[in-house]
């Protein structure tokens, strides 16, 4: 079965609920966690050098160089906090939890550590992307499923809000009897 699940997380909800669906699953199953969270300039909180494209930019001026090392710090420093904390609570539950942090292409990191790792299933979230949107901006999780060396468990958080089989469950769930 399943022995060594890799978790491909970030600091949105759905992480959260990728987590705690690999947890259960991880106690179930008595198998290893391997959090992974990808430092990568997809992120809203990137810290990128044109940050300061307001000031006039001299690559060797030294307070701006200073500035974009402390954003960029803090910025790692959150993602380690989230991993250890995370770390902490699967191992309280009992399960043999590790974690990494990498910088660079989020695909392509999952699928590398999924082998090196010699994982048995990856948890991975999808922004539900589609058509024209999943082309030019990508999608990290139709490359995992691609690429992967093991299997592969897509969790979607609200794939099409506007649909009318959501907005039908959304009143049903909103309605009070009257």
């Amino acid at each position: 079965m399943f022995n060594k699940i890799l978790v491909a997380i970030d600091d949105s909800t759905t992480s959260r609920n990728i987590f705690d669906a690999a947890l259960c699953l991880a106690k179930t199953t008595g198998a290893s966690l391997m959090l992974l969270h990808v430092l990568s300039s997809d992120d809203r909180d990137y810290p990128s050098p044109s940050l300061y494209s307001g000031l006039e930019y001299d690559p060797f001026d030294s307070i701006l160089i200073e500035a974009y090392q402390e954003r960029w710090q803090k910025f790692e420093q959150r993602g380690l906090e989230m991993l250890r904390s995370l770390t902490e609570e699967a191992t309280k539950a009992g399960v043999n939890t590790e974690f990494t942090q990498a910088e660079g292409n989020p695909a392509h990191i999952i699928c590398d550590l999924a082998q090196t790792w010699s994982a048995s299933l990856i948890f991975i979230g999808s922004r539900g992307l589609t058509g024209v949107k999943e082309i030019f901006l990508g999608s990290v999780s139709n490359y995992v499923t691609h690429h992967a060396p093991c299997s592969v468990f897509i969790w979607r958080d609200n794939v099409n809000p506007d649909s009318q089989f959501s907005q039908k469950n959304n009143a049903q769930l909103t309605s009070s009897p009257s």
